[in-house]
């Protein structure tokens, strides 16, 4: 209760401070707060995981809109609430997935003049990522590949222009030590892309089993490539 100001008088009505109030309404809203945020990311992430398993198996290019709202059970509206279109909604799913295989490539391919030992942890790592990422290698590897004019490769090329500028680095690097690959490096750049592109493509469609000593042998007779 409060006393006024003269001291004439007490009045009955009991006055809350105003920060008072202020925490009682963030403690009352704040969980709803987090919930609706908790479902938008729960919702975002099932629309990406079942684009991409759709665009990975199909193409991006012959999945439309409406099946991927469907196999959601997500009213279409809902889905460009997430994604302003299914070319965006592509470019996330390139951009957020490949994410750890960039670090990893990048982390992977530090020079250490030891090009055996970085070309070889590059191939594990690279199978290994993508037998683990199936769906989402798949999907890339299909972009790579796509026609210059499309969708699907304008998605796809940044990450493919990336992966190859971190092992042309590698090899300019590689360059000072083995002078017989200088200015060369760019070929053998995408060379080495390719073989992990084909490996990895065998691998998680089950066409080979990669053991240590298969690995070791294809890694080699790259090498014998290099240095030849």
């Amino acid at each position: 209760m409060k006393v006024n100001a003269r001291g004439s008088g007490i009045h009955t009505r009991c006055v809350r401070p105003a920060a008072s109030i202020r925490r009682i309404f963030a403690l009352d809203i704040l969980p709803t707060i987090r919930y609706i945020i908790r479902m938008e990311q729960d919702t975002r992430g099932i629309i990406l995981n079942t684009a991409l398993e759709l665009f990975s198996k199909r193409g991006f290019e012959t999945v439309g809109v409406q099946e991927i709202a469907d196999k959601a059970e997500l009213a279409k509206p809902g889905l460009y609430y997430y994604f302003t279109s299914k070319r965006g909604l592509l470019e996330a799913i390139v951009v957020e997935r490949s994410a750890e295989l960039c670090a990893v490539v990048k982390k992977t391919a530090e020079y250490r003049h030891d090009l055996v030992m970085n070309l070889t942890s590059l191939f594990n790592e690279t199978m290994d990522f993508a037998y683990r990422e199936r769906a989402f290698y798949r999907l890339a590897h299909s972009l790579f590949s796509s026609a210059p004019e499309t969708a699907s490769y304008a998605a796809g090329s940044p990450l493919r222009r990336e992966l190859v500028s971190i092992l042309k680095a590698l090899f300019t690097q590689a360059s000072a030590d083995h002078g017989n690959m200088k200015e060369r490096e760019w070929v053998y750049a995408e060379t080495f892309f390719g073989l992990l592109d084909t490996w990895a493509i065998l691998l998680i469609n089950g066409e080979v089993e990669l053991n240590g000593q298969l690995r070791r042998r294809i890694v080699h007779n790259y090498m014998h490539g290099v240095f030849s």
